[in-house]
């Protein structure tokens, strides 16, 4: 059975896989000026949650 920080840990990195994932898409199907700011903005988001969900697993994996 997963910890609370495991399942913690898993929703961060599906969230920021998402964002990597369907930020171009909503990029491309907007047709408003601005929107390659909000595609960077999602995509540095995501990938900035994958890597701190990584870091941390990471750090846990150490303690124990």
């Amino acid at each position: 059975m997963k910890t609370a920080q495991e399942r913690l840990e898993d929703a961060i990195r599906e969230v920021g896989t998402l964002l990597i994932a369907f930020a171009p898409l909503d990029a491309a199907l907007a047709e408003r000026p601005g929107s390659t700011g909000l595609l960077l903005l999602f995509m540095v988001f995501g990938v900035l949650l994958f890597i701190g969900s990584l870091l941390i697993e990471r750090k846990r994996s150490r303690v124990k």
